[in-house]
């Protein structure tokens, strides 16, 4: 009986103790990645979060990059409000409203989140979380490669954006001065 109920057990535990977790290899693929979330309901953040994305990776290659997209523009907000994603690009009035909690987000809380820089109508969010140094590492890394982004502000413009990240404006002013 007891060798019964061992085996029973045993087929019952093994899958659990053997199963593949899809969520702990995510959050690892989110720590290793500097993932720029976009919207599937936005036809232009997407395709040009992949430019983005390879004119990162190109200057400086330990980003690893990748672009990530969201079904709604609600998932984003979700997303980014839960520190999933640090990085948004969306278009200006989404960007506006998910900071002020109006339009679509009215009734939901402000986000709190800085610009890095703008590419015409789009904005590259930051979560407050981020550490100093990757602010200023990918607001380089994007003014090495204002000739591969088009649309991208001039960066004396984005020293003039309210909503700038203090260490984005940090950089910009570096690479002026350089």
């Amino acid at each position: 009986m007891k060798r019964r109920s061992f085996l029973f057990a045993t087929l019952f535990a093994a899958p659990s103790a053997f199963g593949h977790s899809p969520w702990g290899q995510y959050v690892v693929y989110r720590q290793k990645h500097l993932l720029i979330m976009s919207s599937k309901v936005d036809p232009n953040s997407y395709p040009y979060s992949e430019i983005l994305v390879e004119a990162l990776n190109r200057a400086e290659p330990s980003s690893k990059a990748r672009p990530a997209r969201a079904k709604s523009l609600e998932r984003c907000y979700d997303l980014f409000s839960t520190n999933q994603m640090q990085f948004m690009l969306l278009p200006r009035d989404a960007t506006v409203q998910m900071l002020l909690g109006s339009g679509e987000f009215a009734g939901k809380p402000p986000l709190q989140m800085f610009t890095i820089y703008e590419f015409g109508d789009l904005v590259l969010s930051v979560h407050p979380k981020i550490k100093s140094n990757i602010i200023r590492i990918v607001t380089h890394a994007v003014l090495e490669q204002l000739e591969y982004l088009p649309a991208a502000a001039k960066p004396e413009a984005m020293l003039k954006s309210s909503n700038l990240h203090v260490d984005a404006h940090t950089a910009i002013v570096t690479f002026l001065a350089s």
